[in-house]
């Protein structure tokens, strides 16, 4: 199986879909971690290596902001039918009194925000969170599922204003108490030569900071946003994806409850006609393949990353790239092509 992971891997760097990858497989308790290519397509540039980082996008989004969001619940600091303006009173929508923790983790709150976050930092970099704040809603709340990324940044405030902590250092927290010591906001502890760039845009050279556009605004005003600019390695993520298949537990430690983790891979929205855990993207064959159980989990990550765990085999993957470099380009199907092979090789 190795051998033909890389062999897609190699044959995805010559078609230039991304320089370089990591794909790491959890098998039977097993850790294998295959890395591919270069960091750039630079005849000079670095080897990918076993460790080489990556700005994970919005898989920050699950790991580690949703997770977070339900330890809080676990602790008793917070409800899943708790409303949002206990936590975040600036909303001013007409529905603000409606709207509760639990649609923030399914994606079935829906703010209307033109061009979407990404849109308002590049026009008004500072309005960011009162675009959020102010926007009124396209419909009821827990009635439509639609993937935007307000909801993550509201969950990361909810986090911030719960703890009394930075989003960075209750998340370092629990990466540092799972030994995920190259997992951070920050890519200050492997510095900028061990981190793949992600692209050359109207900022520059974009590596060690968040890609996503609205994060990086956020970020260069002090803010840590929760749905995107989390930096981590196969490795790393594999740990967190050991934990979860252990039921949420980890060398001998409970991170989760059964009942939490069961929740994350369980479809929460059936009624919508759609799919989706507390905090996780369910059983989808065009990015996860059609082998292993329909209870499948994970998350992508628009860089070009993308974990997937199956709780009933108890195998997981981890694929980490930089699809966007130097420029994004239209080669969604293509990813999305090599991810399916990759699922169906590790869950088969």
């Amino acid at each position: 199986m190795d051998t033909k992971i890389l062999d897609l891997c190699e044959d995805s760097i010559r078609e230039q879909l991304f320089p370089g990858c990591v794909v790491g497989v959890l098998r039977a308790g097993k850790t294998t971690i295959l890395p591919a290519g270069k960091m750039t397509y630079d005849t000079s540039s670095r080897l990918i290596t076993t460790d080489t980082a990556y700005d994970v996008a919005s898989i920050t989004k699950s790991i580690p902001t949703s997770c977070l969001i339900l330890h809080l619940v676990e602790r008793g600091l917070l409800a899943l039918d708790d409303t949002l303006i206990t936590y975040v009173p600036e909303l001013a929508n007409r529905y603000r009194t409606s709207i509760l923790i639990r649609h923030l983790l399914t994606y079935t709150v829906v703010f209307d925000i033109p061009g979407g976050l990404s849109r308002v930092a590049k026009e008004k970099p500072h309005q960011i969170l009162e675009s959020i704040f102010a926007a009124d809603l396209r419909g009821e709340p827990g009635q439509t599922y639609y993937y935007t990324n307000p909801p993550a940044v509201l969950m990361g405030l909810i986090i911030e204003r719960i703890t009394n902590m930075p989003l960075n250092e209750y998340a370092n927290e629990v990466f540092g108490s799972l030994n995920m010591h190259r997992t951070s906001f920050s890519s200050g502890w492997v510095g900028a030569q061990s981190v793949a760039p992600t692209e050359i845009d109207w900022r520059g050279e974009i590596q060690g900071t968040p890609h996503d556009e609205s994060a990086w605004i956020l970020r260069q005003a002090g803010k840590v946003a929760g749905h995107a600019g989390l930096f981590s390695t196969a490795p790393d993520l594999l740990i967190f994806a050991q934990m979860l298949l252990d039921n949420g537990t980890y060398m001998g430690r409970r991170y989760f409850s059964e009942e939490t983790v069961t929740s994350m891979h369980t479809n929460q929205i059936a009624e919508l006609g759609h799919s989706a855990g507390l905090g996780w993207e369910l059983n989808w064959p065009e990015i996860m393949g059609n082998q292993g159980s329909t209870e499948k989990f994970g998350k992508t990550g628009f860089t070009g990353c993308l974990i997937v765990m199956d709780p009933v085999s108890k195998r997981a993957m981890v694929h980490l790239s930089n699809r966007t470099y130097p420029h994004r380009k239209d080669n969604k199907q293509q990813l999305n092509s090599l991810r399916r092979k990759l699922c169906d090789l590790v869950f088969a």
